[in-house]
């Protein structure tokens, strides 16, 4: 396609350069989403502060690459998180 074509309002390219930082946040976010995941499934409140951090690594991840949905999915997920923990351990007391 030229480049001098019209391709909408809404169409927009990003170049996604990556760098090694990149790289080791994406895949530690990822690591800590899946233990996270198995360590609730298996009832243990540790695996909502693995998702805690999990969501951080996300955010950082998503702004600097301008995923947007990806962003807000993190910032949801996080309160979700949070209200997990609030309500895990007002159930001990």
């Amino acid at each position: 396609m030229n480049k001098k074509e019209n391709r909408g309002i809404m169409y927009k390219t990003y170049t996604i350069e990556k760098s090694l930082k990149h790289h080791v946040i994406e895949w530690a976010a990822t690591t800590l989403s899946v233990v996270g995941a198995l360590l609730n499934a298996k009832l243990n409140i540790f695996g909502f502060y693995l998702f805690i951090i999990a969501n951080l690594l996300w955010m950082s991840f998503s702004w600097k690459h301008k995923h947007w949905g990806l962003l807000v999915m993190n910032l949801i997920f996080l309160a979700l998180n949070i209200y997990g923990i609030y309500t895990w351990t007002s159930q001990l007391t």
